[in-house]
């Protein structure tokens, strides 16, 4: 009997110690081949870098169904371990707390964290992750770029900056374009210098003001066109190789080009993780990096191992010349650095690649990937998750496979109709 007693209140105290636990935590399984109702990976790292809890405020009158629809959409995000808070808002039934939010339409939601605020007219997962991903960027959000020595423009031209400008500003960035021949000093309240390909030479004072700029906690990102400046090789101790680096793995991506430099490995320090793509720089300059004590390389960016920087003319058959300086590769072809004593300063990403950033190159292979990788390791945001490259949606077809395909749809599958009709017409003259 005693034993049936305890049995009994074991079970019990099972049966609340369960319910208990499963009140404080939740299991979810998501079956989806796409996993639709978990969380992506950018809204994951995104919670977790956030500094203050997160809270969610829905602008939605008492409609049962869109409520529910709601719920639904942001209950992979409530079940994150930060516990993020979601309360529903009548604008109806409170019209002052919703004009002082300054809410536009129902269905509005509005996601809080710490002093920060992101609004979102039309509710998605993309849209939430893209928000969540503004909320936690840390530090400063402006970005300037030099303009006035060739650099590449913020238009829609294939070599302009419009579809960079446009993902960053996306990302929560705000990108500005100064002369810097008209300035005496770069604003203190900005995260990122970029020097996208100058065609001319900076003089001593628009360098004094790039070093002044790393000084203060700053950080630029060049990507070359030209030689670099000569502080750049006595302070940090880069210089740049002659020629165009050319790699014959560009063939193997089923680029025609030769001087296409293919990057297929990233440095772990950079990225959390590491793409698993390549990366494609066209016209990239070599960089050779000699050892300074006041800087010191993170990370490096290196072309296959059949590449070489090739000096002569691109046309043709090429081959390397090692009298003329040609090296083999792998080549570096681009390097990020960061000061070796001073921890305030900033970080400097040099690439050699002027048409990375290129409309007609960012969409390219895994560009954008790099690109906002690099961004973020530069802005002291690696925790936030760098976007999944798009996927190569060419078919690849054997020889034997193609000739057969050819054969098929050329010769047997017109011969095919012909017999067909010639069948139909004898058909019809019988009738």
């Amino acid at each position: 009997m005693a034993r049936r007693v305890l049995f009994v209140l074991l079970l019990v105290a099972c049966v609340v110690l369960l319910a208990r636990v499963s009140d404080r935590y939740s299991w979810r399984w998501d079956l989806t081949r796409q996993q639709s109702h978990s969380l992506s990976a950018s809204a994951q790292r995104s919670l977790d870098a956030l500094q203050a809890p997160l809270e969610i405020s829905a602008f939605i009158p008492e409609y049962p169904v869109q409520r529910a629809e709601i719920s639904q959409l942001l209950a992979p995000y409530l079940a994150h371990p930060t516990r993020p808070s979601l309360r529903f808002v009548d604008p109806v039934a409170e019209p002052v707390l919703t004009r002082e939010s300054g809410v536009t339409r129902h269905g509005e939601l509005q996601l809080h964290s710490g002093q920060r605020r992101e609004v979102i007219g039309r509710p998605s997962a993309a849209a939430i992750d893209a928000a969540l991903n503004r909320l936690a960027l840390q530090g400063e959000r402006w970005i300037i770029g030099f303009r006035g020595h060739g650099e590449s423009e913020v238009n829609e031209s294939p070599g302009g900056l419009g579809r960079f400008v446009r993902r960053v500003e996306n990302l929560g960035y705000r990108f500005v374009a100064l002369d810097p021949r008209q300035t005496q000093d770069l604003p203190g309240n900005a995260a990122l210098l970029i020097l996208a390909g100058p065609r001319q030479a900076y003089d001593e004072h628009i360098g004094a003001q790039i070093r002044r700029f790393l000084a203060r906690g700053g950080s630029v990102w060049w990507l070359l066109d030209r030689d670099l400046p000569a502080w750049t090789e006595t302070e940090l101790g880069v210089s740049v190789l002659p020629g165009v680096v050319v790699d014959a793995a560009a063939a193997q991506y089923g680029l025609e080009q030769p001087d296409n430099a293919v990057v297929t490995e990233y440095p772990a320090a950079l990225f959390e993780p590491p793409p698993a793509g390549h990366a494609v720089l066209k016209q990239a300059r070599a960089i050779e990096l000699a050892e300074r004590d006041e800087w010191q390389p993170v990370g490096r960016l290196q072309s296959s191992a059949r590449s070489w920087n090739e000096t002569g003319d691109l046309r043709g058959r090429i081959a390397r010349d090692p009298r003329l300086g040609e090296q083999s590769g792998p080549l570096t072809i681009g390097v990020a650095l960061q000061p070796l004593v001073d921890a305030q300063a900033g970080r400097i990403v040099i690439l050699g690649g002027r048409e990375f950033l290129g409309n007609d190159q960012i969409g390219q292979a895994d560009n954008a990937v790099l690109a906002v990788g690099l961004l973020n390791w530069l802005t002291a945001n690696q925790q936030l998750a760098t976007p999944k490259g798009a996927r190569d949606q060419d078919i690849q077809w054997s020889p034997t496979l193609a000739a057969v395909l050819a054969v098929g749809c050329m010769i047997l599958l017109p011969l095919v109709y012909l017999a067909m009709g010639w069948w139909l017409r004898r058909r019809r003259r019988r009738a």
